[in-house]
């Protein structure tokens, strides 16, 4: 069993999946996980035998049935939703944007038209327009966060633009503040929907009727929002994945 090789096709009751080995040297234990696609992760410690990691992976084929049959296809390609809805959220402002390729990534925000340029490299245009737009929510979102924590009064230790697989984003108790890069991909609305949620962690670290109070005074409509943002998970949330 090496790890980035081979995976190991595995007879599930109405599936044949291939599980990918993986070293993990964060990890103290052996861990299956599952992502969209699916794509099935047997990640394991370093000092894990071979006999034990599979033996676990045998003893969790009942569990892996069941998610595999849940687990989400990936969706289309950047590219693909960039031509059905050419526009991303930079801060406040819904800007068109133009995806062009060229011999290396670049990212050009033309703030007098509302738009911006992407420029991906030809030799690889899903990759180069992932991380274009990553860029892209790198210099946004941190300015989104200023101007929405300084409305509603609560500071921000530190922010950071990451590439989740199931949060929008996340807010540590010491004030660090991990958003998802495809937040660009929302509308300003829900956008700084998902920033107020966070921000209303500096506040309430749970999810207790204290924190839904706070969050409502901040954005009267976050139902509506969060409805509307959970319509969007599918859609969203896989791109970039490639």
């Amino acid at each position: 069993m090496k790890p980035g090789g081979q995976p190991i096709v595995v007879q599930l009751a109405e599936h044949t999946v291939e599980v990918w080995p993986k070293v993990s040297t964060r990890s103290v234990r052996v861990r299956l996980s599952v992502r969209p696609g699916p794509k099935v992760i047997l990640s394991y410690p370093p000092q894990a035998s071979e006999a034990a990691t599979m033996a676990f992976l045998q003893d969790n084929l009942a569990w892996l049935e069941k998610v595999v049959a849940k687990a989400r296809p990936l969706q289309a390609s950047l590219l693909d939703h960039l031509c059905k809805f050419p526009w991303a959220t930079l801060d406040e402002r819904l800007m068109e944007v133009r995806v062009t390729e060229g011999s290396r990534n670049a990212v050009r925000i033309v703030a007098t038209e509302d738009r911006v340029d992407l420029v991906v490299a030809t030799a690889a245009p899903e990759p180069g327009l992932a991380r274009t737009l990553r860029r892209l929510a790198e210099t946004g979102l941190p300015l989104a966060v200023a101007r929405l924590s300084s409305r509603v009064g609560v500071s921000v230790a530190q922010i950071s633009v990451r590439d989740q697989t199931t949060r929008w984003g996340s807010c540590s108790s010491t004030g660090a503040l991990s958003l998802n890069w495809r937040l660009v991909l929302l509308p300003p609305m829900l956008h700084d929907y998902v920033i107020l949620h966070e921000l209303s962690h500096r506040r309430h670290m749970d999810h207790s009727d204290r924190f839904w109070n706070q969050l409502a005074a901040w954005d009267p409509q976050w139902k509506k929002h969060d409805r509307e943002l959970t319509k969007r998970w599918n859609t969203i949330m896989d791109l970039g994945r490639a």
